[in-house]
């Protein structure tokens, strides 16, 4: 079972609340790793904070409620943004998360060869929700953010050895190719460049830093930024992301492909997995068909995801986080999880 991270606020008040009610529900499930996120909104909290620096300054309001209350920032006068303008500042909360994920495992059997996942947003997709609704200056300013997320990593992968595997997420990609399909062949050149930025990111970190990649469709208020068709457009991007990765030496990570989408549970159609049949057979597919709507369903979805890819799933999962479920909601997401967790491929 894979978790993408987010939970309820009502069960991960602290950073041990939250990895000990992840280790409850389980049950005797095998974790892919066992995440720690105490943001239920993701990076909103990250948002808030770019009020309070001084190499910004707010263009538009905006409270992060809905998609529509979105707010926008912008670089001040005669200021040229730095890594440390944009940086996460986590150090010390990625430490206590660390030493309370060890102490936890030191007392929970279950967990002995379980790593700690931490959360990585990817630096285009925070680039794009600083300067939200001017894309030319997130990509003008991109560098920056990939900078900062390099440095980070580098910076705490001494420290976290092999105790750790970053989560990268990255809803920019499956929306920005849903985006670009407007313009005649869009799609495929937003697939290319933005394969290429996350290769490139990849590359850039230290060869002993794991990952395991985020694919996403928006879920803030658990409503999605679009509704997928297919899975075409994740075949797509990984198709040209696999070869990219092997260019720059580094291992295809586990990828989380999203079937289910906000509050909506996986489709149970054949044509919705069919393009799977082209996929990278070398890519190792964390299935997101779990769904609280719809806690049977996902078995028939994992069944129909397994036989287009012609591979066994590496692990099941929700969409996204549970950050945006209630407390009973999530506890339902995670029995759905286990009824395909458990279910016959066969």
């Amino acid at each position: 079972m894979h978790f993408v991270g987010s939970l309820p606020p009502d069960v991960c008040g602290t950073p041990r609340q939250a990895m000990e009610w992840i280790t409850d529900q389980v049950g005797g499930h095998r974790l892919t790793a066992l995440p720690c996120d105490v943001d239920s909104d993701w990076i909103v909290a990250y948002l808030r904070t770019i009020a309070e620096r001084p190499a910004f300054e707010v263009k538009r309001p905006g409270e992060y409620t809905g998609y529509e209350d979105m707010r926008r920032y912008g670089v001040r006068h005669g200021h040229r943004l730095r890594p440390a303008d944009v940086s996460m500042e986590r150090e010390d909360v990625l430490r206590g998360m660390l030493e309370d994920f060890r102490a936890l495992r030191a007392e929970r059997p279950e967990l002995a060869d379980v790593r700690l996942q931490l959360s990585l947003p990817s630096p285009l997709d925070l680039a794009i929700f600083v300067f939200e609704g001017r894309p030319w200056l997130s990509l003008r300013h991109l560098s920056v953010f990939a900078q900062a997320t390099v440095d980070e990593v580098t910076a705490f992968t001494p420290v976290g050895g092999g105790d750790v595997v970053w989560h990268l997420e990255t809803p920019s990609v499956l929306v920005g190719m849903d985006m670009a399909k407007r313009l005649p062949g869009g799609r495929s050149l937003a697939a290319r460049l933005l394969a290429r930025q996350v290769a490139g990111l990849l590359g850039r970190l230290p060869a002993e830093a794991e990952v395991i990649l985020h694919l996403c469709y928006g879920n803030l208020g658990n409503t999605e930024l679009i509704a997928p068709r297919d899975l075409g457009p994740a075949v797509t991007y990984l198709n040209l992301l696999a070869p990219a990765l092997r260019r720059h030496g580094r291992a295809l990570p586990p990828v989380h492909i999203p079937a289910a989408y906000g509050a909506h549970p996986s489709p149970r159609t054949e044509e919705f997995y069919r393009p799977l049949r082209r996929l990278d057979p070398e890519w190792r597919i964390i299935a997101g068909i779990a769904a609280a709507a719809d806690p049977e369903g996902g078995a028939e979805s994992l069944r129909l995801l397994e036989a287009a890819a012609g591979r066994e799933a590496y692990a099941v999962a929700t969409a996204c986080g549970l950050g945006r479920h209630t407390v009973d909601q999530a506890e339902q997401a995670v029995a759905a999880m286990a009824v395909a967790a458990d279910s016959d491929p066969h």
